[in-house]
């Protein structure tokens, strides 16, 4: 239907006719006010487009177009205008007018215009529509992504900032009878309703098939060849490339066993953490998201969980925005964490470019009186990276600010210097400075002692050196060799080496530092 405002009588009858001879339904006012009236007795989406004269008494087409606006901005609205009002057309555009017709109006022209103009409206509120659905959508997704699962003992800390209204990041935790719990987060390729729809029926369907006791791989390889099906049905190639893929990174949890399974398909990795310093990454770099290439399903990884355990799962968003910043996103996710339980956002968000989701999953509560060292920093390294140490430290430097900033440069310099030292030796001599042979680093901090832990493993054989007997041998004789070893424990409250050297622990008290600062 087609509202057309004109004061002119004559003019009114003449576009009426036009415009009803083009198959158009039309209601006509005499003027602004008269308009303004038929329109409170019926809803404004009836009417798909408007034609407005620009002069008439009192109330103008201006102000019409500027109501329509304010009202409904989906509204497309045509402006006649008589010779000598060119002036108008920046106006009326600024307005949303979607066309002018200078008087006299041609016929053909007027229904071509309304043409354009109706079919303009229904598609922006066709848009808006589906906005809404989006938005709608996205606000059920964050009211259910992630949460502790009942009765289960398990402890889910969650952080989730989507960048967009709805898409396809997810975080689960679903029972599946017994003692046995799925823990999974899912990444949908797109920001739309579709991958918001993909990442519901993909949850359902591992649910499903799970519950069967299908094995994880093979539910997961089973979606893998049904997304590669879909893609091989596609004419285009323009078809195929708008194919979703699901990138996903599952884990099986056995309370009773204290046994995990871990699949990634192009997720990152999650990161497990046994409470007391060792962190491990439970599966391999490189694999592909499900929907790209058969055969992409690798093996569950299996370890047992110890006691005090958890688990880290967070979206490549996440690591995009570490990447920016120079840092680790083992300490991001600490710090995203960390400010959730104050209610707090970090600043370094800003920086963000896509959804980010982060949780923390608790296995088991930690033992009475034993310390809970939460991971802050967690790499790997080729043998190879000796040579580049000084801007791996300067990632070390700027993740400690991040995680620690109450320790200041001054606080963090003795454990700076002392990693450094024991990474070079695990890079050059443990990994041989070979590229396929990798030290890992592991860093996490206890607040209730105040505890800085450093682990440094590496796949070398190790050495069969007695340092502390050379260190009492040196202490006599001056000796220079290994002082890099004595150093570290001088300055650190604790230095353990274990597997002839291959792993070193040590531990710095934050105390002093922190007492320092405060005073």
């Amino acid at each position: 239907m087609i509202l057309l405002v004109d004061d002119d009588s004559i003019s009114r009858r003449l576009l009426n006719a036009f415009l009803q001879r083009g198959g158009f339904e039309v209601v006509m006012a005499e003027g602004v006010d008269h308009a303004l009236t038929l329109l409170e007795s019926r809803p404004l989406e009836a009417i798909d487009a408007v034609v407005t004269d620009y002069r008439m008494p009192g109330k103008d087409g201006l102000w019409l177009l500027a109501w329509l606006q304010k009202t409904d901005p989906r509204l497309s609205a045509i402006m006649v205008t008589a010779e000598g009002e060119k002036h108008l057309v920046t106006a009326t555009l600024r307005h949303g007018v979607c066309d002018f017709l200078d008087k006299p109006v041609d016929a053909r022209a007027l229904v071509a215009a309304a043409e354009k103009a109706v079919e303009l409206t229904r598609h922006r509120r066709s848009q808006a529509r589906a906005e809404s659905d989006i938005r709608a959508v996205g606000l059920i997704q964050r009211q259910m992504v992630g949460g502790a699962l009942p009765d289960s003992g398990l402890d889910i800390a969650m952080c989730y900032l989507p960048m967009h209204e709805a898409g396809g990041d997810y975080f689960i935790g679903m029972p599946l009878g017994g003692d046995r719990f799925l823990l999974m987060a899912t990444d949908v390729s797109g920001h739309d309703l579709s991958a918001a729809y993909l990442s519901s029926y993909f949850q359902g369907f591992v649910r499903g098939m799970l519950e069967a006791r299908t094995p994880i791989e093979s539910v997961l390889s089973k979606f893998n060849d049904h997304l590669l099906e879909e893609a091989s049905r596609s004419d285009s190639d323009a078809t195929r490339a708008q194919i979703t893929s699901v990138a996903v990174a599952a884990v099986l949890l056995n309370r009773e066993e204290l046994g995990l399974q871990s699949v990634t398909c192009g997720f990152p990795a999650p990161v497990y953490s046994d409470g007391a310093g060792r962190v491990q990454s439970l599966s391999e770099e490189g694999s592909s998201p499900l929907g790209w290439f058969p055969d992409t399903v690798a093996p569950p990884l299996q370890i047992r969980a110890e006691t005090g355990s958890s688990l880290y799962f967070w979206t490549d968003g996440l690591e995009d925005v570490a990447s920016e910043m120079g840092v680790l996103p083992m300490t991001c996710a600490y710090d995203l964490l960390r400010a959730r339980a104050t209610g707090s956002t970090p600043l370094w968000m800003k920086r963000a470019a896509d959804d980010i989701l982060v949780a923390r999953v608790a296995l088991t509560p930690p033992a009475k009186g034993r310390p809970e060292f939460i991971p802050i920093l967690h790499a790997r390294y080729p043998g190879c990276d000796w040579e580049r140490i000084d801007a791996i430290q300067d990632v070390w430097t700027r993740s400690f600010r991040l995680a620690l900033p109450e320790l200041g440069d001054e606080g963090s310099y003795d454990i700076l210097l002392c990693l450094r030292e024991v990474v070079i030796n695990a890079l050059k001599h443990g990994c041989r400075g070979q590229a396929d042979s990798c030290a890992t680093l592991m860093i996490s901090w206890d607040s209730s002692s105040a505890t800085v832990r450093v682990i440094v493993s590496d796949p070398g054989p190790g050495h069969d050196f007695d340092w502390m007997e050379h260190a009492r041998a040196a202490a006599d004789q001056l000796i220079d060799a290994h002082r890099g070893l004595m150093m570290i424990n001088g300055m650190a409250a604790r230095f353990e080496t274990k597997r002839k050297g291959a792993w070193v622990e040590m531990d710095f008290n934050a105390n002093p530092a922190l007492k320092k600062r405060a005073s």
